[in-house]
């Protein structure tokens, strides 16, 4: 117990750290993703399209390692250093964009096309179709996809303690290492994880509420 409580203000800025560097990455994911998925809306054969699903597929069939290592230790070959936090943000919100542009792009083909051509054909902008007529249907559908590959995120933080970014596991093998204790470390980590995730897992499970027709 006395070294769970001496270690535990170290974990929880780790749990802090992790709990950020997910937010971040997990909300620039699902922004880019989407626009990415409207941007070739209503163009089914495009040199765009095709360099998009290009991204998708590489940054899809790269381990999340590779590609973190790939800006940490490559970066500073071409001048540029992009640091540890740094390295992780970039890899792997490039890894999530790649994800949750499918995520998206198959919530976008369960809503009609139809609509989208009505919407131009009375006279609305494109931004205006895609803003009050697709998007409050598209993010209820892509909402399960997109959740769960946020908890993914969660979890996926801990490949950043290959290059020494103070989360949880690079915390949590530092206390091991420190006091020989694992089965203490990786409990507190493991409750860390849950606490984290816990919402999101829920918010996942809620039923989405029903329109009211009048």
């Amino acid at each position: 117990m006395e070294i769970a409580l001496a270690w535990l203000p170290r974990l929880l800025v780790a749990a802090a750290l992790t709990l950020a560097l997910s937010t971040v990455v997990f909300t620039a994911s699902a922004i880019f993703g989407l626009l990415l998925s409207l941007v070739h809306y209503g163009r089914e054969k495009s040199w765009l399209r095709n360099g998009i699903e290009a991204f998708s597929a590489f940054f899809r069939s790269v381990p999340e390692l590779v590609v973190l290592f790939l800006f940490f230790f490559g970066g500073p070959q071409i001048g540029i250093d992009f640091g540890p936090v740094g390295s992780t943000i970039i890899a792997f919100t490039l890894v999530g964009i790649a994800f949750d542009y499918q995520v998206f792009k198959g919530a976008l083909k369960a809503v009609s096309f139809g609509q989208y051509e009505a919407g131009l054909a009375l006279g609305l902008p494109r931004w205006i179709v895609f803003l009050r007529v697709l998007l409050p249907q598209v993010l209820p559908l892509a909402r399960k996809g997109w959740i769960t590959y946020a908890i993914g995120t969660v979890k996926r933080m801990s490949v950043a303690s290959a290059v020494s970014v103070s989360e949880i596991l690079y915390v949590t093998k530092q206390g091991i290492a420190a006091t020989n204790a694992p089965f203490t470390f990786l409990t507190l980590a493991v409750g860390l994880y849950i606490l984290i995730v816990t919402p999101l897992l829920v918010f996942n499970e809620r039923k989405p509420k029903q329109a009211v027709v009048r």
